[in-house]
């Protein structure tokens, strides 16, 4: 027989409104106060990517997170399609240097990871 997971609250620091994960609370709202860890993705290009193609490959990003068949699919696996300022390349790259700069103390205390 299949084992089940049961959870108990979401690393977001706001509900989510996925169907999925709407009646669940915050670990902030259940005593964690702060605590907010998520999965995200980027769309990533080589280095020396011509702007033009870089331009195109962000706007067909654009247009895929707005697609409500995408974001239908994203949200019955309990997935939140954030379209904010990270979609911007300049706004991403801030977004995984604070990333790096939040996580990398502990990945490296954590013996995961050493330069």
């Amino acid at each position: 027989e299949g084992k089940k997971v049961k959870a108990y609250a979401v690393t977001t620091l706001k509900p989510l409104t996925t169907p999925a994960l709407k009646d669940l609370p915050t670990l902030d709202a259940s005593g964690l106060k702060g605590f907010q860890v998520t999965i995200w993705h980027g769309l990533y290009a080589p280095k020396g990517t011509p702007a033009p193609v870089l331009k195109k490959l962000n706007d067909a990003l654009k247009t895929a997170l707005k697609d409500p068949d995408f974001i239908k699919r994203e949200e019955a696996l309990g997935a939140v399609v954030a379209a904010d300022k990270r979609v911007e390349p300049a706004e991403h790259k801030k977004f995984v240097q604070s990333e790096v700069a939040r996580f990398g103390p502990v990945i490296k205390a954590a013996g995961v990871y050493a330069d």
